[in-house]
Protein backbone atom coordinates (compact mmCIF):
# COMPACT_ATOMS: atom_id res chain seq x y z
CA UNK A 1 0.00 0.00 0.00
CA UNK A 2 1.28 3.45 -0.90
CA UNK A 3 0.38 6.87 0.46
CA UNK A 4 -1.95 7.59 -2.44
CA UNK A 5 -3.98 4.48 -1.56
CA UNK A 6 -4.98 6.12 1.73
CA UNK A 7 -7.38 9.05 1.69
CA UNK A 8 -6.04 12.23 3.28
CA UNK A 9 -9.56 13.49 3.91
CA UNK A 10 -12.67 11.83 5.32
CA UNK A 11 -14.67 13.29 2.42
CA UNK A 12 -13.65 10.53 -0.01
CA UNK A 13 -12.40 6.97 -0.26
CA UNK A 14 -10.31 5.15 -2.84
CA UNK A 15 -10.73 1.69 -4.24
CA UNK A 16 -8.65 -0.22 -6.77
CA UNK A 17 -10.00 0.02 -10.30
CA UNK A 18 -11.07 -3.05 -12.25
CA UNK A 19 -11.71 -3.53 -15.94
CA UNK A 20 -15.39 -2.93 -15.12
CA UNK A 21 -14.49 0.73 -14.39
CA UNK A 22 -13.36 1.34 -17.97
CA UNK A 23 -16.61 2.98 -19.18
CA UNK A 24 -16.89 5.25 -16.13
CA UNK A 25 -13.25 6.33 -16.46
CA UNK A 26 -13.50 6.86 -20.23
CA UNK A 27 -16.72 8.86 -19.99
CA UNK A 28 -15.30 11.12 -17.27
CA UNK A 29 -12.02 11.50 -19.18
CA UNK A 30 -13.83 12.46 -22.37
CA UNK A 31 -16.14 14.92 -20.61
CA UNK A 32 -13.10 16.59 -19.04
CA UNK A 33 -10.87 16.58 -22.12
CA UNK A 34 -13.31 17.26 -24.96
CA UNK A 35 -13.90 20.99 -24.29
CA UNK A 36 -10.16 21.61 -23.83
CA UNK A 37 -9.19 19.73 -26.97
CA UNK A 38 -11.95 21.34 -29.05
CA UNK A 39 -10.62 24.75 -27.98
CA UNK A 40 -7.17 23.69 -29.23
CA UNK A 41 -8.63 22.31 -32.48
CA UNK A 42 -7.23 18.94 -31.44
CA UNK A 43 -10.43 16.92 -30.98
CA UNK A 44 -10.56 13.66 -32.92
CA UNK A 45 -13.01 11.34 -31.16
CA UNK A 46 -11.73 8.12 -32.74
CA UNK A 47 -8.08 8.95 -32.08
CA UNK A 48 -8.75 10.02 -28.50
CA UNK A 49 -10.85 6.94 -27.78
CA UNK A 50 -8.09 4.68 -29.14
CA UNK A 51 -5.47 6.52 -27.08
CA UNK A 52 -7.57 6.18 -23.94
CA UNK A 53 -7.75 2.41 -24.42
CA UNK A 54 -3.95 2.41 -24.19
CA UNK A 55 -3.91 4.73 -21.15
CA UNK A 56 -6.33 2.71 -19.05
CA UNK A 57 -4.23 0.39 -16.90
CA UNK A 58 -6.45 -0.75 -14.03
CA UNK A 59 -3.50 -1.69 -11.81
CA UNK A 60 -2.36 1.97 -11.77
CA UNK A 61 -5.81 3.43 -11.11
CA UNK A 62 -7.81 4.13 -7.98
CA UNK A 63 -11.46 5.12 -8.21
CA UNK A 64 -12.45 8.02 -5.99
CA UNK A 65 -15.74 7.49 -4.17
CA UNK A 66 -17.77 10.01 -2.21
CA UNK A 67 -20.54 8.68 0.02
CA UNK A 68 -20.15 5.33 -1.72
CA UNK A 69 -20.64 6.73 -5.23
CA UNK A 70 -17.95 6.78 -7.92
CA UNK A 71 -16.84 10.40 -8.21
CA UNK A 72 -13.54 10.27 -10.08
CA UNK A 73 -10.31 8.46 -10.65
CA UNK A 74 -6.57 8.90 -10.34
CA UNK A 75 -3.85 7.07 -12.24
CA UNK A 76 -0.23 7.03 -11.08
CA UNK A 77 2.57 5.14 -12.80
CA UNK A 78 6.23 5.18 -11.90
CA UNK A 79 9.76 4.98 -13.19
CA UNK A 80 12.92 4.53 -11.18
CA UNK A 81 13.18 8.35 -10.83
CA UNK A 82 9.60 9.55 -10.49
CA UNK A 83 5.94 9.01 -9.89
CA UNK A 84 3.90 10.09 -12.89
CA UNK A 85 0.49 11.59 -12.17
CA UNK A 86 -0.99 10.33 -15.42
CA UNK A 87 -4.65 11.16 -14.84
CA UNK A 88 -6.85 12.84 -12.26
CA UNK A 89 -10.51 13.41 -13.05
CA UNK A 90 -13.37 14.28 -10.73
CA UNK A 91 -17.04 14.68 -11.53
CA UNK A 92 -18.29 18.26 -11.53
CA UNK A 93 -20.31 17.81 -8.33
CA UNK A 94 -17.25 17.14 -6.16
CA UNK A 95 -14.78 19.58 -7.67
CA UNK A 96 -13.66 22.42 -5.42
CA UNK A 97 -13.95 20.39 -2.21
CA UNK A 98 -10.21 19.80 -1.79
CA UNK A 99 -10.29 16.19 -2.96
CA UNK A 100 -8.00 16.79 -5.93
CA UNK A 101 -5.54 18.72 -3.77
CA UNK A 102 -5.56 15.96 -1.14
CA UNK A 103 -4.95 13.30 -3.80
CA UNK A 104 -2.04 15.22 -5.32
CA UNK A 105 -0.52 15.86 -1.90
CA UNK A 106 -0.73 12.14 -1.16
CA UNK A 107 1.12 11.37 -4.41
CA UNK A 108 3.75 13.98 -3.47
CA UNK A 109 4.12 12.42 -0.01
CA UNK A 110 4.51 8.97 -1.55
CA UNK A 111 7.14 10.28 -4.00
CA UNK A 112 9.00 12.07 -1.22
CA UNK A 113 9.06 8.86 0.82
CA UNK A 114 10.54 7.03 -2.16
CA UNK A 115 12.99 9.87 -2.94
CA UNK A 116 11.32 10.36 -6.32
CA UNK A 117 10.07 13.40 -8.19
CA UNK A 118 6.51 13.80 -9.48
CA UNK A 119 5.77 14.52 -13.13
CA UNK A 120 2.57 15.27 -14.99
CA UNK A 121 1.28 16.59 -18.26
CA UNK A 122 -1.86 18.62 -18.68
CA UNK A 123 -3.78 19.89 -21.66
CA UNK A 124 -3.42 23.59 -22.33
CA UNK A 125 -6.34 25.53 -20.90
CA UNK A 126 -6.87 23.10 -18.01
CA UNK A 127 -7.82 25.24 -15.00
CA UNK A 128 -5.93 22.82 -12.71
CA UNK A 129 -2.70 24.49 -13.82
CA UNK A 130 -3.08 27.01 -10.98
CA UNK A 131 -3.35 24.16 -8.46
CA UNK A 132 -0.22 22.48 -9.81
CA UNK A 133 1.64 25.78 -9.73
CA UNK A 134 0.51 26.41 -6.15
CA UNK A 135 1.77 22.95 -5.14
CA UNK A 136 5.22 23.72 -6.57
CA UNK A 137 5.18 22.03 -9.96
CA UNK A 138 7.43 23.71 -12.51
CA UNK A 139 7.11 23.67 -16.29
CA UNK A 140 9.70 21.43 -17.93
CA UNK A 141 8.50 21.57 -21.53
CA UNK A 142 5.43 22.01 -23.68
CA UNK A 143 4.03 21.14 -27.07
CA UNK A 144 1.02 22.21 -29.12
CA UNK A 145 -1.52 20.68 -26.75
CA UNK A 146 0.22 19.86 -23.46
CA UNK A 147 2.28 21.45 -20.73
CA UNK A 148 4.69 19.10 -18.94
CA UNK A 149 5.51 19.79 -15.30
CA UNK A 150 7.66 18.32 -12.54
CA UNK A 151 7.89 18.67 -8.81
CA UNK A 152 11.35 17.95 -7.45
CA UNK A 153 11.03 16.31 -4.05
CA UNK A 154 14.67 15.63 -3.31
CA UNK A 155 16.07 13.57 -6.16
CA UNK A 156 18.01 15.49 -8.78
CA UNK A 157 15.93 16.00 -11.90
Amino acid sequence: MTAWDCPASPAYDLRPATDADFDFARDLYLSSMKPLLIALDAWDADQIDAAFRGYFIAAEIRVVTVAGVDAGWIQVSQTHKELCLDQLHLIEEVRGQGIGTALIKAVIADATGQNKNVSLSLVRGNPAITLYRRLGFERTSEDDTKIHKRLTTGRAA
